[in-house]
């Protein structure tokens, strides 16, 4: 194999898979579970116990220039906002918010923290994330 090819083996499984990145918080795994169109998307549970969705745009594929992003997020059950918002492959929810992630480092393996807030209040609401 010549020296090309193995540092282009060598730069792949360096790099993270999605399935990789989970953290753990006072409300359960935030797991990376895809990217769309551009974002990631992670999978938690909110703070009110209900399933929720993360969608970052912006971060799918950065694993090593990360620092402070906007995103918003989308839960399950009964929520409080007035309008309704969806995403592909996700029923509409009137329980939604904007959303900010920030990492602690800017390369992975990172901790993070996440900020939210519902329907279209500033987030305030901060769930701390530690890399496993």
């Amino acid at each position: 194999m010549n020296a090309f090819r193995l540092a282009a083996v060598i730069a792949l499984l360096a790099m993270p898979t999605l399935a990789d990145e989970v953290w753990d918080s006072d409300m359960g795994p935030i797991v990376y579970e895809s990217e769309e169109g551009g974002a990631a998307i992670f999978s938690f549970t909110n703070v009110d116990a209900y399933p929720a969705t993360l969608i970052i745009p912006g971060l799918a594929g950065n694993f090593s220039n990360r620092s402070t992003h906007d995103a918003y997020w989308i839960g399950q059950g009964a929520g409080e906002c007035d309008a309704f918002m969806s995403r592909h492959g996700v029923s509409e929810s009137s329980q939604w918010g904007r959303a900010q992630l920030v990492f602690d480092k800017p390369a992975f393996p990172t901790s993070m923290t996440v900020v939210l807030g519902f329907c279209e209040e500033k987030p305030t609401i901060v769930l701390r994330g530690k890399i496993r």
